[in-house]
């Protein structure tokens, strides 16, 4: 059989997602701040040329990295929680999904890369839109989320919905961070149990 040649729009595609899996396997190796374009590409066997065709910068590429290996599953949860009453999880499945991302093993080492963005953050620009952009996003599809769940049942939120969504957030990174540096005193298990007592009460 005669294999179908690959449009340009195709291999372009194939040629990024070799890139964004190259460099997840040398950032773990490296650390981010270790980690050069050279490195990754000479990982992924392209040329420098190949990775500025499609990225910018390593900055950009870790932007996407984390766009597709962590975002898509909290924008997937948010879609979830929008569902109608019964068929969405509960808040105690709400921390467990995400007790599970942690625990994953590239869960686990995405995390510690967002640590070490965030220290950059503090002395580069590009570094804090990085993460702002990254929590904007997630801030937005849970809000969403959150304000529909309150409409369903004809009640209004005690705050903003982006308000509740920041706290979610932050009760999420605050648990990952306090598990990464101590697991034995906060386990992962705190999630399902915290986010169930913290914001069941909230009504909806």
């Amino acid at each position: 059989m005669t294999r179908r040649r690959l449009t340009r729009a195709e291999q372009q595609e194939q040629t990024r997602g070799a890139l964004l899996d190259a460099a997840a396997r040398v950032f773990l190796e490296r650390g981010f701040a270790g980690t050069s374009v050279e490195a990754i590409t000479s990982e992924a066997g392209y040329s420098r040329g190949a990775f500025y065709s499609n990225f910018e910068s390593k900055e950009q590429l870790f932007a996407e990295l984390l766009q597709q290996r962590v975002y898509e599953r909290y924008r997937a949860m948010a879609k979830e929680a929008k569902a109608p009453r019964g068929e969405r999880p509960s808040l105690r499945d709400v921390g467990q999904q995400l007790a599970v991302i942690q625990g994953a093993g590239e869960g686990h080492w995405l995390f510690r890369l967002w640590l070490e963005l965030l220290a950059h953050a503090g002395r580069d620009e590009r570094f804090r839109e990085i993460a702002g952009a990254f929590w904007r996003a997630n801030r937005a599809a849970s809000a969403e989320a959150i304000a529909a769940a309150f409409a369903e049942q004809g009640s209004s939120p005690p705050v903003a919905p982006d308000h509740l969504a920041s706290a979610m957030i932050a009760l999420d990174i605050g648990l990952a961070i306090q598990h990464f540096a101590d697991p034995d005193a906060v386990p992962l298990e705190l999630y399902p149990e915290l986010y169930e007592l913290l914001f069941s009460g909230l009504g909806a």
